[in-house]
């Protein structure tokens, strides 16, 4: 998110241990696992997961994007659409006066 929140096209990567690998892709059932493709619902930051997550294509995807001036804008231009759904800084703060609000009307 913080690539995001400064409009920086990038890479994702995800490599854990295989068993944790097994347990979590039957338990996570979403079509992304970046937040920022989440709330996109497209692939803005190409996905690399696991066995996939391999130097030769992070390098091939790292290449590409540093090469197409058009698709870093195209990012840069949704990226900053995702930030603006978010809602202004404070959220912290909101959620913290939120949660004193209920504890107060108990």
């Amino acid at each position: 998110m913080e690539c995001a929140w400064f409009g920086v096209p990038t890479i994702a990567l995800y490599k854990t241990s295989w068993t944790n690998y097994q347990i979590g892709k039957r338990m996570v059932t979403v079509k992304y696992l970046a937040m920022p493709n989440l709330l996109a619902n497209e692939e803005l930051f190409p996905e690399f997961i696991q066995d996939a997550a391999t130097p030769d294509n992070l390098a091939r995807a790292a290449m590409q994007l540093l090469g197409d001036a058009s698709r870093r804008e195209t990012v840069k231009r949704k990226l900053a659409k995702i930030v603006s759904t978010l809602g202004s800084p404070g959220a912290s703060g909101r959620a913290a006066k939120a949660i004193l609000r209920l504890l107060n009307n108990r």
